[in-house]
């Protein structure tokens, strides 16, 4: 089983990978600069760091009650985090460890793997279990024990099954970037690399998706870019932290706002997924001709005459295209009032890179947002004026950051 998964980690025999094992050879560290974050050498590890950093944000914002945050909190709150993500994976719980030894270098993918052991833990003991391990998993291999005990808990063979087969690798061949179903995983406790909901057949081939609400979310600049749709139980978690994707690494944006975590069943995100449906590359905008089927699919009235009364009303130039800020006035009235949030609320983003933080501090970075009840064409995520706006606009279309001071980059 081992020698499986190091071929479907890494997508390379061992002697080939050289700096992708470097890359993924630390410890779960804290940051000195903030308690309760964690800190990433190099890239690659953000797929297990991330999502692992999202978990300790959920035990220190909503279940710890000390005053101070101390050390002996953190090792607690991380114990927290990597239960949650392997109670969630189906299957006889394993935990790998190394243990670390003076005399080998480090990092050494042959002593790594030569050292590996692994044991079979009990689901009523495996917090417990935890507590021991956890001490090892802050050791140069620890992210790579973790990452082992994830992918061996829910078997080679079921995660293969996950991603449908292929060739497709948990690890960039290239660049040693976590990819989708890495990230799935540690969220929803399965493998699949989509993120709408539930399973979609196209043409005969079924495309497993997220089949439940997740307590952490995910958003991504991908979906601002169009090339993909995140779906609402990845958008809409059950506790407000959410996992960003840019197109080369992960952080973390959360807030102890829970209100925002309430699902959104609005006429403003009703009408949005079904114009999304014609607006084919994303513009904020469709075909005029469109209109009698987006009005069809949304159960409104459509009848040639009104349909043709309506265009000429959306479309006074004759563009031919009907911009979804003037479809929303025109049809939905006061949508964005009714949606379930709106006002200002404190946010933070974290970035576990010190050099994605302007003074190489690790710290979680405050802003405060806004969420406006006025839409306009220019609010559209792709076209927002930085890629951390791109991002969260796939979310909450209206909403402006004022940070504190320089955020971290996503």
């Amino acid at each position: 089983a081992v020698v499986s998964t190091q071929s479907g980690h890494y997508g390379r025999d061992l002697t080939e990978i050289g700096n992708i094992f470097e890359q993924w050879s630390q410890g779960f560290i804290f940051s000195e600069d903030e308690p309760a974050a964690l800190v990433q050498h190099k890239g690659g590890p953000c797929s297990v760091i991330a999502p692992v950093q999202a978990y300790i944000l959920k035990y220190y914002l909503f279940e710890w009650e000390g005053a101070q945050f101390s050390s002996m909190d953190a090792d607690t709150a991380l114990t927290h985090a990597l239960f949650y993500i392997l109670s969630a994976i189906p299957g006889p719980t394993v935990c790998a460890t190394v243990t670390p030894s003076p005399n080998a270098p480090v990092p050494s993918s042959i002593h790594f793997h030569t050292s590996l052991s692994l044991q079979i833990v009990p689901e009523a003991e495996l917090k417990q279990t935890l507590r021991t391990i956890v001490p090892l998993w802050k050791e140069p291999y620890g992210v790579l024990c973790f990452l082992y005990s994830a992918v061996l808990s829910r078997s080679c063979d079921f995660i293969v099954s996950d991603m449908l087969g292929g060739d497709e690798t948990l690890i960039d061949r290239t660049f040693g970037h976590g990819n989708q179903s890495l990230l799935n995983l540690m969220i929803t406790g399965v493998a699949t690399s989509n993120v709408f909901d539930h399973t979609k057949d196209l043409s005969g081939l079924r495309l497993v998706g997220v089949e439940r609400e997740t307590d952490i979310g995910f958003l991504s600049i991908l979906e601002a870019c169009r090339y993909l749709k995140v779906g609402k139980f990845l958008k809409s978690p059950n506790y407000p932290i959410w996992i960003l994707g840019s197109e080369s690494h992960l952080t973390v944006l959360f807030t102890k706002e829970r209100s925002l975590c309430t699902k959104d069943n609005s006429e403003f995100e009703r009408a949005r997924a079904v114009f999304d449906q014609f607006d084919v590359e994303g513009n904020g905008f469709a075909p005029s001709t469109d209109l009698p089927e987006i009005l069809q699919n949304l159960g409104m009235f459509s009848e040639p005459e009104y349909v043709a009364i309506m265009s000429e009303q959306l479309d006074p130039d004759g563009t031919g295209i009907i911009l979804f800020s003037a479809f929303l006035a025109e049809f939905f009235p006061g949508a964005l009032e009714e949606r379930t949030f709106e006002g200002v609320f404190p946010l933070h983003h974290y970035n576990g890179l010190p050099q994605s933080n302007t003074d190489r501090k690790v710290v979680f970075r405050e802003g405060s947002a806004s969420v406006a009840v006025e839409y306009s064409h220019a609010m559209e995520a792709g076209s927002a004026p930085t890629s951390m706006l791109r991002v969260l606009r796939t979310k909450w279309p209206t909403i402006e950051v004022d940070w504190k001071s320089e955020p971290s980059i996503i």
